[in-house]
Protein backbone atom coordinates (compact mmCIF):
# COMPACT_ATOMS: atom_id res chain seq x y z
CA UNK A 1 0.00 0.00 0.00
CA UNK A 2 3.01 2.25 0.08
CA UNK A 3 4.81 4.03 2.84
CA UNK A 4 2.96 3.80 6.12
CA UNK A 5 5.60 5.17 8.42
CA UNK A 6 4.75 7.95 10.85
CA UNK A 7 1.21 6.69 11.01
CA UNK A 8 -1.22 9.06 12.67
CA UNK A 9 -4.55 7.80 14.02
CA UNK A 10 -7.45 9.06 11.94
CA UNK A 11 -9.90 11.63 13.25
CA UNK A 12 -12.93 10.28 15.06
CA UNK A 13 -15.00 11.13 12.00
CA UNK A 14 -12.80 9.07 9.66
CA UNK A 15 -13.51 5.40 9.07
CA UNK A 16 -11.14 3.17 11.02
CA UNK A 17 -11.16 0.12 8.76
CA UNK A 18 -7.66 -1.17 7.97
CA UNK A 19 -8.06 -0.04 4.35
CA UNK A 20 -8.97 3.51 5.33
CA UNK A 21 -6.22 3.74 7.95
CA UNK A 22 -3.69 2.57 5.36
CA UNK A 23 -5.09 4.99 2.77
CA UNK A 24 -4.83 8.07 5.01
CA UNK A 25 -1.35 7.12 6.22
CA UNK A 26 0.04 6.54 2.73
CA UNK A 27 1.69 9.95 2.50
CA UNK A 28 3.08 9.59 -1.05
CA UNK A 29 -0.41 8.74 -2.29
CA UNK A 30 -1.93 11.61 -0.31
CA UNK A 31 0.43 14.19 -1.81
CA UNK A 32 0.06 12.68 -5.29
CA UNK A 33 -3.72 12.97 -5.05
CA UNK A 34 -3.43 16.49 -3.68
CA UNK A 35 -1.24 17.53 -6.60
CA UNK A 36 -3.56 16.03 -9.23
CA UNK A 37 -6.69 17.50 -7.62
CA UNK A 38 -4.95 20.86 -7.46
CA UNK A 39 -4.04 20.64 -11.14
CA UNK A 40 -7.62 19.78 -12.06
CA UNK A 41 -9.12 22.60 -10.00
CA UNK A 42 -6.53 25.15 -11.09
CA UNK A 43 -7.15 24.39 -14.76
CA UNK A 44 -10.86 25.03 -14.40
CA UNK A 45 -10.32 28.05 -12.18
CA UNK A 46 -7.98 29.74 -14.66
CA UNK A 47 -10.40 29.25 -17.53
CA UNK A 48 -13.50 30.56 -15.81
CA UNK A 49 -11.67 33.44 -14.13
CA UNK A 50 -11.43 34.83 -17.65
CA UNK A 51 -14.45 33.33 -19.41
CA UNK A 52 -17.13 34.09 -16.78
CA UNK A 53 -16.71 37.90 -16.81
CA UNK A 54 -16.40 37.85 -20.62
CA UNK A 55 -19.73 36.02 -20.80
CA UNK A 56 -21.44 38.40 -18.38
CA UNK A 57 -20.12 41.50 -20.13
CA UNK A 58 -21.05 40.14 -23.56
CA UNK A 59 -24.58 39.30 -22.48
CA UNK A 60 -24.98 42.76 -20.97
CA UNK A 61 -23.73 44.36 -24.21
CA UNK A 62 -26.22 42.30 -26.25
CA UNK A 63 -29.15 43.56 -24.18
CA UNK A 64 -29.38 41.55 -20.95
CA UNK A 65 -29.96 43.99 -18.08
CA UNK A 66 -29.13 43.37 -14.43
CA UNK A 67 -32.63 42.05 -13.80
CA UNK A 68 -32.43 39.52 -16.64
CA UNK A 69 -28.94 38.42 -15.65
CA UNK A 70 -30.07 38.10 -12.06
CA UNK A 71 -33.08 36.01 -13.11
CA UNK A 72 -30.87 33.63 -15.10
CA UNK A 73 -28.55 33.36 -12.11
CA UNK A 74 -31.51 32.64 -9.85
CA UNK A 75 -32.83 29.88 -12.14
CA UNK A 76 -29.44 28.21 -12.11
CA UNK A 77 -28.96 28.65 -8.35
CA UNK A 78 -32.34 27.12 -7.58
CA UNK A 79 -31.74 24.25 -9.98
CA UNK A 80 -28.38 23.76 -8.31
CA UNK A 81 -30.10 23.52 -4.94
CA UNK A 82 -31.73 20.29 -6.11
CA UNK A 83 -28.98 19.00 -8.41
CA UNK A 84 -26.31 19.31 -5.74
CA UNK A 85 -28.29 17.04 -3.41
CA UNK A 86 -29.11 14.52 -6.13
CA UNK A 87 -25.64 14.17 -7.59
CA UNK A 88 -23.80 14.34 -4.27
CA UNK A 89 -26.11 11.63 -2.93
CA UNK A 90 -25.65 9.58 -6.09
CA UNK A 91 -21.88 9.94 -5.92
CA UNK A 92 -21.87 8.85 -2.26
CA UNK A 93 -23.37 5.56 -3.43
CA UNK A 94 -21.60 5.19 -6.78
CA UNK A 95 -19.33 2.18 -7.20
CA UNK A 96 -17.12 2.17 -10.31
CA UNK A 97 -13.54 1.51 -11.30
CA UNK A 98 -13.03 5.29 -11.58
CA UNK A 99 -14.26 5.90 -8.02
CA UNK A 100 -17.28 7.67 -6.56
CA UNK A 101 -16.80 11.26 -7.75
CA UNK A 102 -14.72 11.14 -10.95
CA UNK A 103 -17.47 9.59 -13.17
CA UNK A 104 -19.46 12.80 -12.76
CA UNK A 105 -16.54 14.83 -14.06
CA UNK A 106 -16.66 12.82 -17.28
CA UNK A 107 -20.45 13.28 -17.37
CA UNK A 108 -20.42 17.08 -17.05
CA UNK A 109 -17.18 18.16 -18.73
CA UNK A 110 -18.17 17.52 -22.39
CA UNK A 111 -21.25 19.77 -22.10
CA UNK A 112 -19.23 22.55 -20.46
CA UNK A 113 -16.41 22.36 -22.98
CA UNK A 114 -18.77 22.47 -25.98
CA UNK A 115 -20.62 25.44 -24.49
CA UNK A 116 -17.34 27.33 -23.99
CA UNK A 117 -16.32 26.69 -27.60
CA UNK A 118 -19.64 27.84 -29.14
CA UNK A 119 -20.56 30.70 -26.80
CA UNK A 120 -18.70 33.55 -28.60
CA UNK A 121 -20.39 32.65 -31.90
CA UNK A 122 -23.97 32.95 -30.59
CA UNK A 123 -25.72 36.30 -31.03
CA UNK A 124 -29.41 35.33 -30.67
CA UNK A 125 -30.43 36.32 -27.15
CA UNK A 126 -32.75 33.40 -26.35
CA UNK A 127 -30.21 30.92 -27.71
CA UNK A 128 -27.44 32.62 -25.76
CA UNK A 129 -29.48 32.28 -22.56
CA UNK A 130 -30.15 28.61 -23.33
CA UNK A 131 -26.46 27.83 -23.91
CA UNK A 132 -25.53 29.64 -20.71
CA UNK A 133 -28.11 27.72 -18.65
CA UNK A 134 -27.05 24.40 -20.17
CA UNK A 135 -23.43 25.08 -19.28
CA UNK A 136 -24.45 26.28 -15.81
CA UNK A 137 -26.43 23.07 -15.13
CA UNK A 138 -23.43 20.95 -16.17
CA UNK A 139 -21.23 23.07 -13.91
CA UNK A 140 -23.69 22.32 -11.11
CA UNK A 141 -23.17 18.59 -11.56
CA UNK A 142 -19.41 19.07 -11.35
CA UNK A 143 -19.73 21.41 -8.37
CA UNK A 144 -21.89 18.88 -6.54
CA UNK A 145 -19.32 16.09 -6.78
CA UNK A 146 -15.74 17.05 -7.63
CA UNK A 147 -15.09 19.36 -4.61
CA UNK A 148 -15.81 16.32 -2.44
CA UNK A 149 -12.50 14.89 -3.62
CA UNK A 150 -10.70 17.45 -1.45
CA UNK A 151 -12.54 16.11 1.60
CA UNK A 152 -12.38 12.44 0.62
CA UNK A 153 -8.66 12.29 -0.08
CA UNK A 154 -7.32 14.23 2.92
CA UNK A 155 -7.45 13.56 6.68
CA UNK A 156 -10.03 15.92 8.20
CA UNK A 157 -7.55 17.44 10.61
CA UNK A 158 -5.55 18.70 7.62
CA UNK A 159 -8.37 20.10 5.47
CA UNK A 160 -7.62 23.79 5.84
CA UNK A 161 -3.82 23.39 5.76
CA UNK A 162 -4.00 21.05 2.76
CA UNK A 163 -5.74 23.83 0.89
CA UNK A 164 -2.85 26.26 1.38
CA UNK A 165 -0.81 25.19 -1.70
CA UNK A 166 -3.91 25.35 -3.90
CA UNK A 167 -4.83 28.76 -2.49
CA UNK A 168 -1.35 30.12 -3.23
CA UNK A 169 -1.31 28.71 -6.75
CA UNK A 170 -4.88 29.89 -7.37
CA UNK A 171 -3.90 33.39 -6.34
CA UNK A 172 -0.85 33.51 -8.61
CA UNK A 173 -2.59 31.94 -11.60
CA UNK A 174 -5.68 34.06 -10.99
CA UNK A 175 -3.52 37.17 -11.20
CA UNK A 176 -1.89 36.05 -14.44
CA UNK A 177 -5.09 34.80 -16.09
CA UNK A 178 -7.08 37.91 -15.16
CA UNK A 179 -4.34 40.28 -16.24
CA UNK A 180 -3.38 38.62 -19.50
CA UNK A 181 -6.67 36.89 -20.30
CA UNK A 182 -8.35 40.24 -20.82
CA UNK A 183 -5.44 41.36 -22.99
CA UNK A 184 -5.92 38.21 -25.03
CA UNK A 185 -9.62 39.04 -25.43
CA UNK A 186 -8.73 42.53 -26.66
CA UNK A 187 -6.41 40.99 -29.25
CA UNK A 188 -8.88 38.30 -30.35
CA UNK A 189 -12.38 37.95 -28.91
CA UNK A 190 -12.52 34.20 -29.49
CA UNK A 191 -9.02 33.25 -28.28
CA UNK A 192 -9.84 32.99 -24.51
CA UNK A 193 -12.77 30.66 -25.23
CA UNK A 194 -10.75 28.44 -27.58
CA UNK A 195 -7.70 28.18 -25.33
CA UNK A 196 -9.96 27.74 -22.31
CA UNK A 197 -11.71 24.78 -23.91
CA UNK A 198 -8.36 23.12 -24.62
CA UNK A 199 -7.23 23.61 -20.99
CA UNK A 200 -10.51 22.11 -19.72
CA UNK A 201 -10.06 19.02 -21.89
CA UNK A 202 -6.45 18.42 -20.80
CA UNK A 203 -6.95 18.94 -17.07
CA UNK A 204 -10.13 16.83 -17.08
CA UNK A 205 -8.33 13.89 -18.69
CA UNK A 206 -5.29 14.12 -16.41
CA UNK A 207 -7.30 14.60 -13.23
CA UNK A 208 -10.05 12.15 -14.02
CA UNK A 209 -7.72 9.31 -15.00
CA UNK A 210 -5.03 9.68 -12.31
CA UNK A 211 -6.84 10.57 -9.07
CA UNK A 212 -7.12 7.59 -6.72
CA UNK A 213 -10.12 7.88 -4.44
CA UNK A 214 -10.31 6.30 -0.95
CA UNK A 215 -11.67 2.75 -0.58
CA UNK A 216 -15.19 3.76 0.42
CA UNK A 217 -17.97 1.50 -0.89
CA UNK A 218 -21.54 2.32 0.04
CA UNK A 219 -23.87 0.95 -2.67
CA UNK A 220 -27.58 1.33 -2.14
CA UNK A 221 -30.77 0.09 -3.74
CA UNK A 222 -32.77 2.93 -2.24
CA UNK A 223 -34.10 5.47 -4.71
CA UNK A 224 -33.21 9.11 -4.24
CA UNK A 225 -35.87 11.33 -2.74
CA UNK A 226 -35.53 15.12 -2.53
CA UNK A 227 -35.30 14.88 1.24
CA UNK A 228 -32.82 11.97 1.33
CA UNK A 229 -29.70 14.10 1.80
CA UNK A 230 -31.45 16.57 4.10
CA UNK A 231 -32.63 13.71 6.32
CA UNK A 232 -29.07 12.55 6.85
CA UNK A 233 -27.48 15.98 7.32
CA UNK A 234 -30.20 17.32 9.59
CA UNK A 235 -30.63 14.27 11.80
CA UNK A 236 -29.66 16.71 14.53
CA UNK A 237 -31.92 19.66 13.76
CA UNK A 238 -29.58 22.13 15.38
CA UNK A 239 -27.44 21.83 12.26
CA UNK A 240 -30.16 23.59 10.26
CA UNK A 241 -29.46 26.82 12.13
CA UNK A 242 -25.73 26.38 11.49
CA UNK A 243 -26.33 25.86 7.76
CA UNK A 244 -28.54 28.96 7.62
CA UNK A 245 -25.72 30.99 9.13
CA UNK A 246 -23.26 29.62 6.55
CA UNK A 247 -25.63 30.64 3.75
CA UNK A 248 -25.98 34.17 5.11
CA UNK A 249 -22.23 34.60 5.59
CA UNK A 250 -21.74 34.36 1.83
CA UNK A 251 -24.12 37.22 0.98
CA UNK A 252 -21.75 40.17 0.83
CA UNK A 253 -18.89 38.44 -1.00
CA UNK A 254 -21.37 36.85 -3.40
CA UNK A 255 -23.00 40.15 -4.37
CA UNK A 256 -19.65 41.92 -4.72
CA UNK A 257 -18.30 39.09 -6.88
CA UNK A 258 -21.44 38.91 -9.02
CA UNK A 259 -21.69 42.58 -9.90
CA UNK A 260 -18.17 44.05 -9.65
CA UNK A 261 -17.55 43.81 -13.41
CA UNK A 262 -20.78 45.59 -14.35
CA UNK A 263 -20.25 48.04 -11.48
CA UNK A 264 -16.84 48.92 -12.94
CA UNK A 265 -18.28 49.21 -16.45
CA UNK A 266 -21.56 51.03 -15.79
CA UNK A 267 -20.71 53.11 -12.69
CA UNK A 268 -16.98 53.72 -12.94
CA UNK A 269 -16.78 53.77 -16.74
CA UNK A 270 -13.83 51.36 -16.81
CA UNK A 271 -13.03 49.06 -19.72
CA UNK A 272 -12.86 45.30 -19.17
CA UNK A 273 -9.09 45.45 -19.64
CA UNK A 274 -8.73 48.12 -16.94
CA UNK A 275 -11.07 46.19 -14.65
CA UNK A 276 -9.25 42.90 -15.18
CA UNK A 277 -5.85 44.43 -14.51
CA UNK A 278 -7.14 46.08 -11.32
CA UNK A 279 -8.94 43.01 -9.96
CA UNK A 280 -5.97 40.78 -10.79
CA UNK A 281 -3.95 42.28 -7.93
CA UNK A 282 -6.38 40.76 -5.45
CA UNK A 283 -4.99 37.37 -6.38
CA UNK A 284 -1.49 38.31 -5.33
CA UNK A 285 -2.78 39.73 -2.06
CA UNK A 286 -4.43 36.37 -1.36
CA UNK A 287 -1.02 34.66 -1.56
CA UNK A 288 0.14 36.56 1.52
CA UNK A 289 -2.70 35.32 3.70
CA UNK A 290 -3.22 31.75 2.42
CA UNK A 291 -1.05 30.09 5.07
CA UNK A 292 -2.12 32.30 8.03
CA UNK A 293 -5.80 31.86 7.22
CA UNK A 294 -5.43 28.09 6.89
CA UNK A 295 -3.76 28.02 10.30
CA UNK A 296 -6.40 30.29 11.85
CA UNK A 297 -9.29 28.17 10.59
CA UNK A 298 -7.73 25.01 11.99
CA UNK A 299 -6.82 26.51 15.39
CA UNK A 300 -9.11 29.44 16.29
CA UNK A 301 -12.75 29.29 17.32
CA UNK A 302 -15.01 29.82 14.27
CA UNK A 303 -17.26 31.99 16.41
CA UNK A 304 -14.45 34.45 17.02
CA UNK A 305 -13.37 34.31 13.39
CA UNK A 306 -16.84 35.02 12.05
CA UNK A 307 -17.31 37.97 14.40
CA UNK A 308 -14.04 39.41 13.13
CA UNK A 309 -15.01 38.55 9.54
CA UNK A 310 -18.28 40.48 9.64
CA UNK A 311 -16.64 43.46 11.32
CA UNK A 312 -13.86 43.61 8.74
CA UNK A 313 -16.35 43.36 5.88
CA UNK A 314 -17.91 46.55 7.22
CA UNK A 315 -14.51 48.20 6.66
CA UNK A 316 -14.46 46.74 3.15
CA UNK A 317 -17.92 48.19 2.43
CA UNK A 318 -16.73 51.64 3.56
CA UNK A 319 -13.90 51.54 1.06
CA UNK A 320 -16.20 50.34 -1.73
CA UNK A 321 -17.85 53.75 -1.53
CA UNK A 322 -14.42 55.34 -2.03
CA UNK A 323 -13.74 53.63 -5.38
CA UNK A 324 -13.27 56.23 -8.12
CA UNK A 325 -10.48 54.87 -10.32
CA UNK A 326 -8.26 51.87 -11.00
CA UNK A 327 -6.02 52.55 -8.00
CA UNK A 328 -8.86 52.52 -5.48
CA UNK A 329 -10.38 49.45 -7.15
CA UNK A 330 -7.03 47.66 -6.74
CA UNK A 331 -7.01 48.47 -3.03
CA UNK A 332 -10.56 47.20 -2.50
CA UNK A 333 -9.87 44.07 -4.54
CA UNK A 334 -6.79 43.30 -2.44
CA UNK A 335 -8.70 43.92 0.80
CA UNK A 336 -11.47 41.58 -0.32
CA UNK A 337 -8.99 38.88 -1.34
CA UNK A 338 -7.49 39.01 2.16
CA UNK A 339 -10.84 38.91 3.97
CA UNK A 340 -13.16 36.67 1.94
CA UNK A 341 -11.27 33.37 2.58
CA UNK A 342 -12.22 33.62 6.26
CA UNK A 343 -15.68 32.48 5.17
CA UNK A 344 -14.31 28.92 5.09
CA UNK A 345 -14.24 28.92 8.90
CA UNK A 346 -18.02 28.64 8.95
CA UNK A 347 -18.27 26.27 6.01
CA UNK A 348 -15.84 23.73 7.49
CA UNK A 349 -17.99 23.50 10.64
CA UNK A 350 -20.60 21.64 8.57
CA UNK A 351 -18.52 18.66 7.54
CA UNK A 352 -15.55 18.60 9.90
CA UNK A 353 -17.01 15.66 11.84
CA UNK A 354 -19.16 13.99 9.18
CA UNK A 355 -18.87 10.27 8.37
CA UNK A 356 -17.04 9.78 5.02
CA UNK A 357 -19.81 7.45 3.85
CA UNK A 358 -22.39 10.25 3.88
CA UNK A 359 -20.22 13.34 3.48
CA UNK A 360 -22.07 14.16 0.25
CA UNK A 361 -25.33 14.48 2.16
CA UNK A 362 -23.78 17.03 4.51
CA UNK A 363 -22.10 19.12 1.85
CA UNK A 364 -25.03 18.93 -0.56
CA UNK A 365 -27.60 19.99 2.03
CA UNK A 366 -25.36 22.88 2.96
CA UNK A 367 -24.93 23.71 -0.74
CA UNK A 368 -28.69 23.43 -1.28
CA UNK A 369 -29.35 26.14 1.29
CA UNK A 370 -26.53 28.24 -0.15
CA UNK A 371 -27.98 27.79 -3.64
CA UNK A 372 -31.42 28.92 -2.50
CA UNK A 373 -29.80 31.97 -0.91
CA UNK A 374 -27.73 32.74 -4.00
CA UNK A 375 -30.84 32.49 -6.16
CA UNK A 376 -32.71 34.99 -4.03
CA UNK A 377 -29.65 37.26 -4.00
CA UNK A 378 -29.13 37.04 -7.76
CA UNK A 379 -32.71 37.86 -8.69
CA UNK A 380 -33.40 40.28 -5.83
CA UNK A 381 -30.21 42.29 -6.20
CA UNK A 382 -30.42 42.25 -9.99
CA UNK A 383 -33.86 43.81 -10.01
CA UNK A 384 -32.91 46.13 -7.12
CA UNK A 385 -29.96 47.47 -9.13
CA UNK A 386 -31.99 47.81 -12.32
CA UNK A 387 -34.94 49.57 -10.66
CA UNK A 388 -32.79 52.04 -8.71
CA UNK A 389 -31.15 53.49 -11.79
CA UNK A 390 -28.27 50.97 -11.88
CA UNK A 391 -27.30 51.81 -8.31
CA UNK A 392 -24.94 49.01 -7.29
CA UNK A 393 -24.15 50.61 -3.93
CA UNK A 394 -27.65 49.85 -2.64
CA UNK A 395 -27.16 46.16 -3.42
CA UNK A 396 -23.79 46.10 -1.64
CA UNK A 397 -25.26 47.66 1.52
CA UNK A 398 -28.29 45.34 1.51
CA UNK A 399 -26.01 42.31 1.15
CA UNK A 400 -23.91 43.42 4.10
CA UNK A 401 -26.91 43.65 6.41
CA UNK A 402 -28.00 40.16 5.32
CA UNK A 403 -24.48 39.04 6.20
CA UNK A 404 -24.90 40.29 9.76
CA UNK A 405 -27.97 38.08 10.18
CA UNK A 406 -25.59 35.15 9.83
CA UNK A 407 -24.15 36.05 13.24
CA UNK A 408 -27.60 35.80 14.78
CA UNK A 409 -28.07 32.29 13.39
CA UNK A 410 -24.51 31.19 14.29
CA UNK A 411 -24.74 32.29 17.91
CA UNK A 412 -28.23 30.84 18.15
CA UNK A 413 -26.66 27.51 17.16
CA UNK A 414 -23.88 28.02 19.72
CA UNK A 415 -26.45 28.70 22.44
CA UNK A 416 -28.25 25.43 21.66
CA UNK A 417 -24.98 23.50 21.68
CA UNK A 418 -23.84 25.01 24.99
CA UNK A 419 -27.21 24.27 26.52
CA UNK A 420 -27.06 20.62 25.48
CA UNK A 421 -23.31 20.01 25.92
CA UNK A 422 -22.36 17.24 28.38
CA UNK A 423 -21.75 18.63 31.84
CA UNK A 424 -18.46 16.74 31.97
CA UNK A 425 -16.93 18.70 29.11
CA UNK A 426 -17.66 22.39 29.79
CA UNK A 427 -14.24 23.44 28.55
CA UNK A 428 -14.93 21.85 25.17
CA UNK A 429 -18.44 23.23 25.06
CA UNK A 430 -17.12 26.76 25.35
CA UNK A 431 -14.18 26.32 23.03
CA UNK A 432 -16.01 27.24 19.87
CA UNK A 433 -15.46 23.83 18.27
CA UNK A 434 -18.80 22.31 19.15
CA UNK A 435 -20.29 19.76 16.83
CA UNK A 436 -23.39 17.68 17.58
CA UNK A 437 -22.90 13.93 18.16
CA UNK A 438 -25.14 12.85 15.30
CA UNK A 439 -23.63 9.64 14.00
CA UNK A 440 -21.29 6.88 15.03
CA UNK A 441 -17.77 8.18 15.24
CA UNK A 442 -18.85 11.79 15.67
CA UNK A 443 -18.33 13.58 18.94
CA UNK A 444 -17.88 16.93 20.55
CA UNK A 445 -14.76 18.48 19.09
Amino acid sequence: MGNTTNMVPPDSSEMTSPEMVAYYNNRPLMWRNLGIIMLLNLGWMVVFTVVNPLIQLRMNTLGFGEGSLGLLGAINAWAYSYLVMYFAWKSDHTVSRFGRRVPYLFLSAPVIVIAVFVFPFINVMWLLAGIWLLQAFAMDIKAATIPLLNIDCMPRRMLARAGIPAAIMSAILGFLSMRYGMKLAEWNEYAPYFLGGIVLILTTLVGGLLIREPPVRDPTTEKFKPWSAIQVACHDRRRILLMISVSLFQCYACVIGSWVWLFAKNTLGMSRLETGQALAWGGLAAVLVSAPIGWLIDHVSPYKLMLAYCGLLGVHLFFVFQIHNSTSLIFVACLGAVLFPLYAASDIMIYRTADPKVIGSYTSTNSCLRGLTVGVLAMGMGYLIEHTGHNYYIAFVAAYFLQLLGLVALFGYRHLMLRDAPATTPQLAGSGFIQPPVIAGEGVE
